[in-house]
């Protein structure tokens, strides 16, 4: 297999979600998490099954699609049985993905 050209580049952006102050999560769950732009335009999602707090995760890209990688932002929600966590903000890729409870 050869080395891919930069117009066959790809980007990945792996991370894990946590849950803010539990040490497993309250319920099992789906974890969404996208890869925006600062313009909140969405290049990537993934959804996942979460049965732990830390959530590992993976969002791949075409790279010519995100020129400038460091710009790039994540927004994710738990949604579980018992209630939903997320980010209520974009966080830039290089920040720890912590979820807060976002409903009542």
């Amino acid at each position: 297999m050869s080395n891919p050209t930069p117009d066959t580049a790809v980007l990945s952006v792996t991370g894990t979600a946590t849950i803010r102050d539990h040490d497993e999560p309250p319920a099992p769950g789906v974890l969404s998490v996208k890869l925006v732009t600062k313009a909140g335009d969405v290049l990537a999602g993934v959804a996942v099954a979460a049965t732990e707090a830390d959530t590992p995760f993976e969002l791949t890209v075409d790279a010519t699609l995100a020129p400038q990688p460091n710009a790039l932002r994540l927004w994710a929600m738990l949604r579980t049985d018992v209630g939903v966590w997320g980010t209520p903000d974009l966080i830039t890729v290089r920040e720890e993905l912590v979820l807060s409870r976002v409903d009542g």
